[in-house]
């Protein structure tokens, strides 16, 4: 079975770099390959990341999974477009590994918006030019207005109620609290409905997409393994 790992966007894509190269070490001195690969626009794929919607997103994760068995890994909105693609009812995905998954799209757009506002007060820049065209300015990423609003309608407990995914789904929450957020709660309780199997742990650890930190994954890498490998 291949295992494929879909990353974060914008700058915790970036920041989040260090954790899926040490995750794909710890796959490799186990005997099995991480696939890593970029969205179009983003990292070292070709494209424009002002082009980038639901849409295309859907159509890379669809395009690097093919035809084959897989497990398919993700962090933030990678976990969530895992999901989104499993969801839909396609492909051959087996097993999902959903890492501190975005449930609630319109809180992450907010949360953007409030990170980018902070930038923009200590820089004195104004993008309103940027905003009139269609577009915004996320972390340097020019960012389609279109694509925002696809993200605000995105929320998994939603989906989960809609779908039956019939995957197995392991669930890592990432906060110093070991107690489990509602949203997670809710997410883990629907899709026990309806998944083969589902799973659900925390780990605690930094949440270390929001900065480049130097931090120690063993605990994190060693969970997603054990239950890749189980």
């Amino acid at each position: 079975m291949r295992h494929i790992y879909c990353h974060p966007l914008f700058d915790e894509r970036k920041c989040a770099h260090r954790f899926s190269f040490q995750l794909k070490n710890a796959f490799q001195a186990a005997g099995l390959t991480l696939e890593r690969f970029d969205y179009r626009g983003a990292g070292e794929a070709p494209g424009e990341f002002a082009d980038v919607s639901l849409e295309t997103l859907r159509e890379d994760v669809a395009s690097q999974v093919g035809g084959d068995e897989v497990c398919l890994v993700g962090l933030r909105f990678g976990a969530s477009l895992a999901f989104d693609y499993c969801a839909g009812g396609t492909g051959p995905v087996r097993n999902l590994v959903l890492l501190e998954p975005i449930v609630d799209g319109a809180e992450y757009v907010d949360y953007l918006y409030r990170k980018q506002r902070i930038k923009d007060l200590m820089t004195s820049k104004d993008f309103a030019e940027l905003q009139d065209k269609g577009y915004v300015n996320f972390e340097g990423y020019k960012t389609s207005i279109k694509f925002i609003e696809q993200i605000k309608n995105f929320h998994q407990v939603k989906m989960a109620r809609e779908y039956a995914v019939e995957n197995s789904i392991f669930i890592v929450q990432i906060s110093k609290r070991s107690k489990f957020t509602p949203k997670i709660a809710s997410l883990t309780k629907l899709l026990e409905s309806s998944a083969r199997q589902v799973f659900v742990e925390n780990a605690e650890v930094p949440m270390f997409w929001e900065r480049i930190p130097s931090t120690d994954y063993t605990e994190l890498t060693g969970k997603v393994l054990g239950w890749c490998r189980a």
